[in-house]
């Protein structure tokens, strides 16, 4: 009388072919998540640029003059290739400009930051603002420009147009933006 049934050997084979599918199966997904997380972070990291830049661009348009510096206690900002110091009108609690007061915006590079700050005037309803636009930046370049055709590059206190491109790691972009000049 013969018994049905599974052998040691065949048990041995069935588990064994088990351990390399699930290794296998191990090894496709954690290459699947790897490669998900590095599309994420270069998806984040574009997004981080273009919405740092659309800050920028805004604040371009609304500036009426780029200042030759400004002072904050110790720290004095000056305009120059990788700083940009924007002189904007201050607004009242209706949103109406104040005249002959400024609130001032700055954009520099912090180490590998794109840093952010407004100092507004004491007159001014706009709030302070310390914050960090964009993360691991290599660096930022501010260009300015006079209203020739073509532009010739100026000092920024003369300037008209700006444009400014920010390098990360992976990503090169570039805004350009007209000053309000009211």
């Amino acid at each position: 009388m013969k018994q049905s049934g599974m052998t040691l050997i065949e048990i041995l084979v069935a588990m064994f072919i088990s351990v390399i599918v699930g290794g296998l199966l191990l090894v496709i997904m954690t290459n699947s998540a790897g490669l998900f997380s590095n599309q994420s972070s270069k998806v984040e990291e574009g997004l981080d640029v273009n919405d740092a830049l659309m800050i920028i661009r805004r604040d371009i348009k609304q500036a009426g003059s780029i200042a030759a510096s400004y002072t904050n206690g110790p720290t004095t900002y000056t305009p120059g290739a990788t700083q940009l110091v924007l002189k904007i009108p201050s607004v009242d609690n209706n949103g109406d400009i104040i005249p002959e007061t400024y609130d001032y915006f700055i954009y520099f590079q912090n180490n590998k930051f794109l840093s952010y700050k407004v100092f507004p005037d004491l007159l001014s309803q706009r709030k302070s603002v310390d914050r960090i636009l964009s993360t691991d930046i290599k660096t930022i370049i501010f260009q300015y420009f006079d209203k020739n055709i073509p532009p010739n590059e100026v000092t920024p206190i003369s300037a008209i147009n700006i444009k400014a491109t920010l390098v990360l790691d992976q990503t090169v972009a570039t805004s350009e933006a007209s000053l309000r000049n009211d």
